[in-house]
């Protein structure tokens, strides 16, 4: 059966590594849980980030090209 993780190998300083020990300890979970939710804090953040730039993307090129509703932006794609 073929294992479903795989042992990763990081360098911390002693502060955080101190950090995330005494974290562990209060939340009453492994590291290897509280790194994996940091993880996917950093993936939500990221993906926030990263959807609030194409917005803003899309912004300046609707306000360049004048375009109002989705249906401007479509004729403009497709024409008639």
């Amino acid at each position: 059966m073929a294992r479903n993780t795989a042992v990763v190998s990081i360098s911390l300083p002693q502060d955080v590594l101190a950090q995330l020990n005494q974290w562990a300890k209060l939340e009453r979970k492994s590291k290897t849980e509280l790194v994996r939710e940091a993880l996917g804090w950093y993936r939500q953040w990221k993906f926030r980030r990263d959807w609030a730039e194409l917005r803003k993307e899309g912004e300046k090129i609707r306000k360049k090209f004048g375009f109002k509703t989705e249906d401007d932006l479509y004729e403009y794609i497709h024409g008639d």
